[in-house]
């Protein structure tokens, strides 16, 4: 994630330009209503980043170049079922090896469903749990695509970004010591959806964030 991974390009892009284009797509959203206006991100200071980048890159907050939105808990005195109901409902420990488990699932009820239906996670989403194991990311399945999401989890949507991308980046070591230090200062180990919204990470032109998977993958391969 320094840029040292692929070569850069020159004809590619600049996040610059990409995230000009991520604002525009934003502020359409908010203005169909389909997202809810946020108040905006503080900065980036040059104490907050953690090395050198190039030139095209840019140091971004995580809710710049994502839409952020948390779980819902089973309303109190309701449970979850094992036969197969009305939807799935993902729990952090489904979360595994950067996607869902379906070992094991869950099932809400008609009368569950009816509560917390606002409270879904598509395969266009990543999710990122907040609480328990903090920090557990990746994508859901086609297969439970619409399923209910944990309270202890948050639906990042991500803008014109690239999903497979932005999964790396926040299971980075860069993210884990933002994430440590502010937990360390909390009684409940709890990351808020406000501070996960300020997470910084390094965002590359769009066709150099592909590359990179594709590098990544590569790599992946060889070593699995």
């Amino acid at each position: 994630m320094r840029g040292k991974l692929v070569e850069q390009d020159s004809t590619d892009e600049s996040a610059n330009v990409l995230l000009d284009r991520i604002k525009v797509e934003r502020d359409q959203l908010i203005k169909e209503k389909k997202i809810k206006k946020t108040k905006s991100l503080a900065e980036i200071s040059d104490d907050e980043k953690p090395f050198d980048i190039p030139n095209s890159w840019k140091w971004v907050r995580l809710g710049d170049v994502v839409s952020i939105k948390g779980g819902k808990r089973v309303p109190k005195g309701k449970k979850l079922v094992d036969y197969q109901a009305v939807r799935p409902y993902i729990r952090v420990t489904d979360m595994k090896e950067y996607t869902v488990s379906t070992n094991d699932l869950k099932y809400v009820t008609q009368d569950v469903y009816d509560q917390i239906k606002k409270y879904t996670i598509s395969s266009n989403d990543i999710y990122f749990s907040i609480a328990g194991t903090i920090g557990k990311v990746g994508k859901v399945p086609d297969k439970v695509s619409g399923a209910l999401l944990t309270e202890n989890a948050a639906k990042l949507t991500p803008y014109d970004a690239n999903k497979d991308f932005l999964i790396q980046a926040l299971s980075s070591n860069i993210v884990e010591k933002q994430h440590k230090k502010i937990l360390s200062q909390v009684a409940q180990p709890k990351l808020s959806l406000i501070k996960l919204r300020q997470t910084i990470i390094p965002l590359p032109p769009l066709s150099e964030q592909r590359r990179i998977v594709s590098k990544l993958e590569q790599l992946f391969a060889l070593i699995s």
